[in-house]
């Protein structure tokens, strides 16, 4: 099946053994590297570099002589130790014509490794005279933990939280992380799952004590809010130094983390150290971490930053010849400023503080059959031109697996920079929220044939123009938080970035128990010009406890266009979302976007140049109803019901949820709806029990709707 069943395991390996041409075979010069290399080597078979950049260089000197041939770097077997950034920049450029290429050996793995390695032996019992161990409070966890001096092992750097989520930015650079075996232990934290508990049906005036400043970029320091907690947890934190809040204290889609300024363990109060955007104003839902009291669970750690020590509860896998490590490298661990024509093939990165691969200019880079993990910012991140990765896989990242950039906003020149048959799971980890597996940024860039799954948030984020986005699996994403879309934009503030298709993805299985608006597509805050069609979505809604999951909301925008789209057991299939339009007219702020839009607007290139020229319709903005638009199309859409009914409250003529209890008028007249078919009996699909959602040739939803065409499914996903 074309949407990327598979086994990654046995796939990568794949790729690694089989993916590679025999070494040498293609290149006019080879040069070898290996761990066991030498500083003075010539970089032959039998005398090979030891670093990376000693191959660059060579490389380099080589390319400076004038000869204009394909070359290779084959890398042996083995861990590469990386301390700091590797940069390629002008100078290191393939001529035109011809490619440098970096790779492994054919059936060997090569570790690019960002950390500092760890023996299992040098962890030790706790010691009696240690008196931070007096305060676990779990006594039966106390004989089961260990600790090591990191200090006595080299490692002096261990990095420092930082106060960062959405609105107020990343913050500094992450702090280190433990890893066992390749796997991410979990800093110490309570409760050990999920959240902390609070009675949601505590007023909110008895709850928050003090709502804390408003954070905006203007003003981003000044008073944490306080607020009462349901627990005792707190009589046992008291000589904690560096407590963190993780979760939401705002609304339940604007994560922070949150440093701990005090706790009040006899009136059950948490003072937060900074203030959070839109101030305390919902019962918080959170954990807190950083906490050697609660190490009380294996794989469970603690790094005690002023003596150096790391506390740590061994998971139960932990032998003797365990991998342990923590992430040192503070840089991105590859970086091209300039280089253009390079490949980077079979290789993997792993481990690092920053991330893998930072691509800030440069054309025609391939990578391709990469693995990269554990590395806590992006993993990579393109910009320049022409620039691709493929047949990759990205996996536990704590920022996005991928960000494309590239291309001119003002000449609207595409960058042509793009992701494709790569799978990116378990990324956001460290910065959780609006951080996607794929964003998408600058103009004309491309995301296709990947799967993207896992995630707390969002699968794929849009904002520039002219980006394609097709053929695509995504599913469990948005399990963490609330309104948010696996594929979303949220660009109402400047209507010039339009242009966008989306086209033959399969979005399916997404949220989880208690979030709400949980979206396939979401064109979110007026955002507009864009196109959506042929896509697939499967059950989005189908859990009793979600809250208006929607396969597709048009939020107030303009110019987008829904068309030949399926959505199966979805029982919000589309809505006009006209609570944005709503709430700005109710709350005063349609005026200051208007201002917003009429000031965007007194650019006279706008209009003249190729902006008016490629979407003619900004020249009517403001001719047109703005906040209530007639210019959106929902087209030859199909909308099947088998399993899961439609939400009660929606009105399937009309093709938009029922808000009258709020007043708000139905705005039949604005949903442009033709030719779309809603049933609950089979339209024709090749195998629905097997998931086969091809079209038969005697499919009936042709004759239903006209115009209908048939989704190439089984070329969704990725390629094999």
């Amino acid at each position: 099946m074309g949407i990327g069943a598979k086994v990654w395991a046995v796939a990568f390996l794949a790729i690694v053994l089989f993916g590679l041409q025999a070494d040498g075979e293609t290149a006019d010069q080879v040069f070898y590297v290996s761990p066991f290399g030498s500083v003075g080597a010539a970089g032959t078979e039998s005398d090979p570099f030891k670093t990376i950049k000693q191959a660059r260089d060579a490389v380099r000197e080589f390319s400076e002589q004038g000869y204009d041939v394909d070359l290779e770097v084959l890398f042996r077997e083995g861990n590469y130790a990386m301390h700091d950034s590797v940069v390629f920049s002008s100078a290191d450029s393939a001529a035109e014509g011809v490619r440098i290429t970096y790779r492994a050996v054919r059936g060997e793995q090569v570790i690019f490794f960002g950390g500092a390695s760890l023996p299992a032996a040098a962890f030790k019992p706790l010691r009696s005279d240690d008196s931070r161990a007096d305060t676990i409070i779990d006594e039966h966890a106390r004989k089961k933990i260990r600790y090591i001096p990191l200090k006595a092992h080299g490692i002096h750097d261990f990095g420092e939280r930082s106060y960062h989520g959405f609105r107020v930015g990343r913050g500094k650079t992450p702090p280190m992380e433990l890893f066992i075996n390749g796997r991410a232990m979990t800093p110490a934290r309570w409760p050990n799952e999920g959240l902390a508990p609070m009675d949601k049906e505590v007023s909110l005036e008895e709850r928050i004590i003090e709502a804390g400043d408003d954070w905006t970029p203007s003003s981003p320091t000044g008073k944490g809010g306080t607020f009462t907690v349901d627990f005792d947890r707190l009589k046992y934190w008291g000589a904690a130094e560096d407590m963190w809040l993780d979760g939401l204290v705002a609304n339940d889609w604007s994560w922070q983390s949150h440093s701990i300024a005090s706790i009040d363990a006899e009136n059950r109060t948490l003072t937060l150290r900074d203030p959070a955007p839109y101030k305390i104003k919902m019962t918080p839902c959170f954990y807190v971490e950083n906490l050697l009291e609660e190490i009380d669970m294996p794989g469970e750690y603690f790094i005690d930053r002023k003596t150096g020590f790391l506390y740590l509860y061994p998971p139960q896998d932990m032998a003797a010849d365990s991998f342990i490590c923590v992430s040192t490298l503070t840089e991105s661990m590859l970086v091209i400023d300039g280089a253009s024509r390079l490949t980077f093939d079979g290789l993997i990165f792993d481990t690092g503080r920053e991330g893998a691969i930072d691509v800030r200019s440069g054309e025609a880079n391939r990578f391709a059959n990469l693995e990269v993990r554990n590395f806590s910012g992006t993993a990579i991140r393109l910009d320049g031109r022409n620039n691709l990765v493929s047949r990759s896989f990205i996996h536990h990242i704590g920022g996005s697996g991928i960000i494309l950039a590239g291309g001119d906003p003002k000449t609207l020149e595409a960058g042509h920079n793009a992701v494709e048959d790569t799978e990116i799971r378990r990324f956001a980890e460290y910065d959780k929220a609006y951080t996607p597996g794929a964003k998408l940024e600058g103009v004309g860039n491309r995301v296709s044939h990947c799967e993207i799954h896992d995630g707390p948030h969002g699968g794929i984020t849009l904002k520039g123009n002219d980006h394609l986005i097709e053929y695509n699996n995504l599913h469990h994403l948005i399990q963490e938080f609330s309104d948010f879309g696996a594929i979303y934009m949220a660009t109402g503030h400047d209507p010039s970035q339009r242009g966008h298709l989306v086209r033959r993805n399969y979005i399916h299985d997404l949220g989880g128990p208690g979030r709400k608006w949980c979206v396939g597509i979401y064109s979110d805050w007026f955002s507009q010009g864009s196109t959506f069609e042929e896509n697939i979505f499967q059950r989005i809604g189908d859990d009793p406890s979600t809250f208006e999951f929607i396969a597709m909301v048009n939020s107030s925008g303009r110019y987008n266009r829904f068309f030949n789209n399926v959505m199966i057991d979805c029982p919000i299939p589309y809505d006009r979302g006209y609570n944005m339009s709503y709430g700005y007219i109710k709350e005063g702020k349609d005026k200051k976007l208007l201002a917003d839009w009429r000031k965007r607007f007194e650019n006279p290139e706008l209009l003249s140049g190729i902006h008016g020229t490629r979407y003619p319709e900004l020249h009517r903005f403001f001719d047109e109803a703005i906040w209530f638009p007639e210019t959106c199309q929902f087209e030859r859409n199909l909308i099947y019901n088998h399993a899961v009914p439609l939400h009660e409250e929606y009105i399937p003529e009309h093709f938009i949820m029922d808000r009258s209890r709020k007043g708000w008028s139905h705005h039949e007249d604005l949903a442009n709806a033709h030719d779309n078919w809603v049933t609950d009996k089979n339209p024709g699909f090749v195998d629905l029990s097997a998931g086969n959602f091809n079209f038969r040739d005697d499919a009936q939803v042709f004759d239903e709707i006209p115009g209908f065409k048939a989704i190439p499914f089984d070329k969704i996903g990725i390629r094999k």
